[in-house]
Order: C-alpha cells, then sequence, then structure tokens
C-alpha cells in the first residue's frame, strides 16, 4: 500500500512544518504508510531529555496518531512506579512498543485539519506538566485539560 497523491502532499506539508518547528524531529519511513513515524527528543525547561514518538496512521490525516514518550520507557511516576496503564487523571494510554503512550487529541474528535506539528506541541505540553507531577506529586489532571 502507497499514500494517496493527497497524503503524500500533505506528507511533504507536514515533513516541512515539523522540520521548521521541531528540527530535533526525525522522519522515519515516510514512504511506507505502515510503518511512518516521526520521533526526537526534547528538552523540558528543567534541561531533561525526552524521546517523543509520533506513528503516522495509513489512513492519516483521517485518523488520529499515537503518541509515546520513546525514552525514557516506560516512563514512571513520582513514586517509581510504571505509567504503562490507561489513566485518565495522568492522560495516559496505556504502552505501545513498550513506551507510555500519552493524551493528546481524543481520537473521535481528531480532524484532518488537525497537523503532526500540533501533536508534537501537545507533547512538550504533556512533558511540562509530567515534570511537574515529578516536582509536586499531583496528576496531570492539574495541569493538563481534558480535550
Amino acid at each position: 500500500m502507497a499514500w494517496t497523491a493527497a497524503q503524500a502532499q500533505r506528507l511533504s506539508w507536514e515533513i516541512n512544518i515539523v522540520g521548521n518547528y521541531f528540527p530535533t524531529m526525525r522522519w522515519y519511513n515516510a514512504p511506507d504508510p505502515a510503518r511512518a513515524y516521526v520521533e526526537g527528543v526534547l528538552r523540558t525547561n528543567s534541561g531533561r531529555d525526552y524521546s517523543l514518538r509520533v506513528y503516522v496512521p495509513p489512513t492519516f490525516p483521517s485518523t488520529c496518531p499515537d503518541m509515546v514518550v520513546a525514552s525514557p520507557a516506560p516512563l514512571r511516576d513520582r513514586k517509581g512506579r510504571k505509567m504503562d496503564e490507561a489513566s485518565a487523571s495522568m492522560h495516559t494510554l496505556g504502552t505501545r512498543d513498550g513506551c507510555t503512550k500519552i493524551c493528546h487529541y481524543r481520537p473521535n474528535l481528531w480532524v484532518p485539519q488537525n497537523t503532526v506539528y500540533l501533536v508534537l506541541l501537545k507533547g512538550r505540553i504533556w512533558l511540562e506538566a509530567y515534570e511537574s507531577h515529578l516536582r509536586s506529586g499531583r496528576d496531570l489532571d492539574a495541569y493538563l485539560p481534558h480535550m
């Protein structure tokens, strides 16, 4: 299976936007809809580095991509427990490929106008909320609204 012409054009646009605003992010397997993803390291305000990965589904942009924290994997909460289960209060959705899957958009509210850039931006905000949790012990709900 290959991307449609419209999807290929959209991905080209997405690659440029992500490259401009998130230069540490790299696209992998972009020509292959079954294996395409974006991954890179983001540094939080506290100076810690985390690797985010966005899986671009074959039905993109009609379908919401999954996003995980690829490193460290799995994430651990302030008490050292693995964050490997779905939790509304922690904005997690279980795991994918051994990595903590994080909430960024409700799949049923996803619209094709949303972008990988916006997904990464929400991932960056999620990481700041996670670090606030590590400092305070409060759930991510204290810092992030449900979308």
